[in-house]
């Protein structure tokens, strides 16, 4: 090696050190805050990347994608929006607006450039307006937030897509976004280990007070509930997989690696039957893409049943929620769908309005007024069907096959980055449809929400990147 060469190398190291030694600083201060104040450490965090964006616009958008978790209300009398998360949003595709105009870079082919591009528009286009055909009231429960938080989405989608313009990009988006995961899946145990919900979760969200008042010994770490925080690891654990089995970045194979195992505890902590399935669904898929000898995935599978079976006994005996479906779970479950069924059939083209599944569900089963705001159908497709008709579950439906299709050509690139985000996307998917069976997230859920449509955005930006230099 020359002696440049060695030069480099100790520079280099020099300035992991330097940054790791940053980073141990950081964390230590923020979970002292956390300790005394915690709603401070919180304001600084979404306060800070504000400040940056003008100067850093990269350390805007990776600090968004850190504090994804994170969704705090400010409940201020006259604010339009209230969700911190969702205007952060909103600003992150203003800047994205700012930035390409500035470059002189066309706003067709960012808007509406591919099939995908169109079929998200109409979606939303058929969204607003079974919203606006719908005979619910306009301010009925608050039904006009699901259509400011699938607008936030779509945004989000766009900004991503607009942003990502290399490889490193893409790299550093995947280790930020297991690094939060990872902190995710840690403030879950300590939820565990404590036995409570902490006091932090309900400064957060002063609101689930009432919802959380007893500690059920499910964690909803800092999501808003336990399916969602399920749903929410399953969104990121293939890419974690993919990243283990094809990232050529040490750092990135390793976060990959502890975000997995860490994730994947945290999903059997939350106790959601849907969410395991799903976990179970992401892996044999993942596996099934990365592995490309049919007799080596059939050793894998048959490995992974003998482990399984090996292990649910012990995991039944511990969780006793797995052990079977209550009579209160089963019949609550029926009767939201029978409902979702009754408002399609009512309704069979646009549906009873985006967001207004819950006001439309009295029609059919009695339920108390302050309660109803808090009801979906638990089905992403009887809600779907419920809310937005046939129209808007066709369009929905096109829209993940395309980027299922994207994906797969993503997985046939000979560039490894590309080829582990295809097979996240595919995974990632995979899980949201097979825990769609029993559960609804987008509305519940900001985190969930923004989490999908940004993976969507580094799916169809991924094709398009260009290589940048280390």
């Amino acid at each position: 090696m020359s002696v440049n060469s060695q030069s480099a190398a100790v520079l280099y190291q020099d300035q992991n050190l330097s940054l790791i030694l940053v980073i141990a600083v950081i964390s230590a201060a923020a979970a002292a805050g956390f300790v005394y104040a915690p709603l401070l450490v919180v304001a600084v965090l979404f306060v800070l990347p504000i400040l940056a964006a003008p100067l850093r616009f990269d350390l805007f958008v990776y600090a968004q994608v850190f504090l994804l978790p994170l969704c705090p209300f400010v409940n201020l009398p006259g604010l339009p929006i209230r969700n911190i998360s969702m205007l952060l949003h909103f600003l992150l595709f203003a800047g994205v607006w700012i930035r390409r105009r500035q470059r002189g870079l066309p706003l067709y082919g960012w808007i509406l450039g591919s099939n995908v591009k169109k079929v998200i528009l109409l979606f939303v286009a058929v969204a607003v307006a079974s919203f606006f055909v719908s005979s619910a009231p306009r301010d009925a429960i608050n039904s006009h937030s699901a259509i400011e938080l699938l607008l936030s989405y779509v945004l989000t989608f766009f900004a991503v897509d607009g942003w990502l313009e290399n490889r490193v990009q893409l790299a550093r988006v995947l280790k930020v976004l297991f690094l939060s995961t990872i902190g995710v899946a840690l403030f879950g145990f300590y939820q565990a280990i404590t036995g409570g919900y902490s006091e932090l979760y309900f400064a957060l969200y002063p609101s689930k007070l009432d919802d959380y008042g007893i500690w059920e010994g499910r964690i909803t770490s800092l999501l808003f509930h336990f399916n969602s925080l399920a749903g929410y690891l399953n969104l990121i654990i293939p890419f974690g997989i993919a990243c283990m089995v094809l990232a050529r970045d040490r750092v990135l194979r390793f976060s990959g690696l502890i975000c997995v195992s860490l994730a994947a505890i945290a999903v059997l902590l939350t106790q959601s039957r849907g969410g395991i399935l799903a976990t179970f669904g992401v892996f044999a898929v993942t596996c099934w893409l990365l592995v490309p000898r049919v007799a080596t995935r059939i050793k894998i599978f048959s490995v992974s049943i003998l482990c399984g079976l090996l292990l649910f006994p012990l995991i039944l005996t511990h969780f006793e929620r797995l052990q079977g479906v209550d009579d209160a779970t089963e019949f609550s479950r029926l009767a939201l769908w029978q409902a979702a069924v009754g408002e399609f059939v009512g309704h069979p083209l646009l549906g009873v309005g985006y967001g207004n599944y819950k006001y439309f569900y009295s029609n059919f089963f009695f339920v108390p007024v302050e309660n109803l705001d808090r009801l979906d159908a638990h089905n992403l497709y009887l809600q779907l069907l419920a809310e937005t008709g046939l129209i808007g579950f066709l369009v929905f439906a096109v829209i993940v096959a395309l980027f299922f299709r994207r994906s797969w050509n993503l997985i046939r690139d000979r560039d490894p980055l590309l080829r582990l985000t295809g097979v996240g996307v595919i995974g990632a998917l995979a899980g949201t449809l097979i825990h769609g069976a029993v559960d609804f997230m987008f509305h519940v859920s900001p985190q969930f929400g923004a989490l999908f449509w940004i993976i969507m955005g580094l799916c169809t930006s991924a094709a398009t990147i260009k290589p940048a230099a280390e």
